[in-house]
């Protein structure tokens, strides 16, 4: 999986730049999360972690695409989201991941790659009360500029450097879920509202 990440990402002519505040603890285990535009942020996360174990959670329709489908098939913590029960599953799920098997988790907390005319979609709250019941740090990061380098649209897109920011790494500690949501999505919207979006009317 890893290998694929980098031959996608480099391969597509993408490097990248990290700002970052905080470093992360060389064997400690987060949970990652950033805004979601591009199947390059899957690729990006991997490499931002050369060194890190991580697995996702990703959406099971995904399953179905050829060929990447059977990469995120294996890669993933599958989640239905119009199933109650695979909801519910999901949950112990992350917990094995992050407590017995030492992997870090990214959930792309918007559930989604939204249209392109949004900005940052309203946080869904998966990876924040898997924080809080773990005990399990949040590592927020912002993305820029992916839905323009390498969108959903067929035809649009351009190789360059990605600017990566790792904005935080939020305890759970005294937070309640509302509390540790809200400051991540105002953390990567700060960062990211005024990315100019080419051709929004394109979904």
């Amino acid at each position: 999986m890893r290998a694929w990440a980098y031959v996608l990402f480099f391969g597509s002519g993408f490097s990248y730049s990290l700002r970052s505040k905080e470093d992360l603890v060389p064997g400690k285990n987060y949970i990652l999360v950033s805004n979601h535009a591009s199947m390059m942020d899957i690729a990006l996360m991997f490499i931002l972690h050369p060194n890190n174990p991580i697995t996702f959670v990703g959406k099971s329709e995904i399953k179905k695409y050829p060929f990447f489908g059977r990469i995120y098939k294996k890669l993933c913590i599958l989640v239905d989201r119009s199933n109650k029960e695979s909801r519910k599953n999901v949950f112990p799920a992350i917990k094995k991941a992050l407590e017995e098997k030492h992997k870090s988790v990214v959930i792309f907390a918007e559930g989604g790659v939204p249209d392109r005319d949004i900005i940052l979609a309203p946080f869904k709250d998966g990876a924040f009360v898997s924080s809080i019941n773990c005990n399990i740090p949040i590592v927020v990061y912002a993305f820029h500029n992916l839905n323009n380098m390498f969108p959903f649209v067929f035809r649009l897109g351009y190789p360059g450097k990605i600017k990566v920011e790792r904005l935080a790494i939020l305890s759970p500690e005294n937070r309640n879920k509302e509390e540790l949501k809200q400051l991540a999505f105002h953390l990567i919207y700060e960062k990211i509202k005024d990315n100019k979006i080419n051709h929004p009317e394109l979904k």
